[in-house]
């Protein structure tokens, strides 16, 4: 059942102290939401926790508020009140720490996800949003809470990214209209262009060229894949962050209608990255692997060893090609 903004807003205003998470491995929209969010509502006056599983990827550092964001090994206090952000089902936010605190709790759910399993006491997910932080946004107007620097930075982080600057089919009028909002409360587009984009890593082009090298194409080249081992993440000594945006390499070559990306991890799990041009939904294919996202981008994890997670994937996708 989704629950409407004001409702979540009212319980939001009741609780004293409120925690925040989203998902594990964070990107820009999961970041800036959980700190747009939380910056906000310590504005407000509510005693807030926000906490992720996984640091802070250095890119988004220069955010203010994102040093505090604490690990949850560091939660301290009991809250009234738990909001997760970004996320399709209760796990995306990490193993082993969620299950009991979620117990006998309040737990709002706000997402954009069209694969997100409405587990929160209240819910509210628009697959239509953008992002999260889009959403965020309208619901700091139920709050009545003023945008500050900090806060406008946050979110438009958050849209910027799941929105590939703006240039991806989920961009909409509405969209554009949040994000002017945002830049005329003092966003600085500066920081934001220098940290995202002009702030690379030397590790970052070491995975590009791996990944270039690595590049494989199926179905007379309508679908394009890649691979990094642990064995090229450990020889870079490179962390899940410096893979950030190379599953939009193959997707972005001439002719190809689907893009993927594996990512070996250390205890031989295979992350998955799935893009499409319009035609396809690689969402599909992510649910089938217990997974979930968008139309044209989502996401899975799979069992090891690399091959075989290489091999049922491409095999699912290329019957989902013939099917349509």
């Amino acid at each position: 059942m989704n629950n409407n903004l004001s409702k979540i807003a009212e319980v939001i205003k009741q609780a004293r102290s409120i925690l925040i998470t989203a998902h594990v491995f964070p990107d820009g929209d999961s970041i800036g939401s959980v700190l747009g969010l939380g910056l906000a509502l310590e504005s407000f006056g509510k005693k807030v926790s926000m906490v992720m599983q996984d640091k802070v990827p250095q890119m988004y550092l220069f955010l203010k508020g994102s040093e505090k964001i604490i690990t949850p090994q560091e939660i301290s206090a009991q809250p009234d009140l738990i909001v997760f952000l970004d996320c399709g089902d209760i796990s995306r936010a990490g193993e082993d720490w969620i299950d009991s605190l979620v117990r006998d709790r309040t737990v709002i759910n706000i997402d954009h996800h069209v694969s997100n399993e409405y587990f929160g006491t209240l819910n509210y997910v628009d697959a239509h949003a953008a992002a999260t932080a889009e959403i965020i946004y309208s619901l700091l107007s139920e709050l009545d809470c003023s945008l500050t620097k900090e806060v406008a930075s946050a979110l438009y982080t958050g849209i910027v990214m799941d929105t590939g600057s703006f240039q991806y089919q989920n961009t909409t009028p509405g969209t554009l209209k949040i994000a002017a909002s945002l830049l005329e409360n003092g966003v600085d587009l500066s920081a934001i262009r220098e940290y995202l984009y002009q702030n690379k890593s030397i590790k970052n082009l070491r995975l590009i060229a791996a990944a270039i090298e690595n590049l494989n194409f199926a179905a007379g080249g309508k679908i394009a894949w890649t691979y990094l081992d642990y064995k090229t993440m450990e020889k870079y000594q490179a962390l899940s962050e410096h893979s950030e945006g190379i599953v939009n390499y193959p997707i972005s070559l001439e002719n190809v209608e689907i893009g993927l990306l594996f990512r070996e991890t250390e205890n031989g799990t295979v992350k998955v990255g799935l893009r499409s041009r319009a035609r396809f939904d690689v969402n599909r294919i992510a649910l089938l692997f217990g997974g979930g996202g968008h139309q044209q981008a989502a996401g899975c994890t799979l069992a090891g060893p690399l091959e075989e997670a290489i091999k049922q994937v491409i095999g699912k996708t290329l019957s989902i090609m013939e099917e349509e």
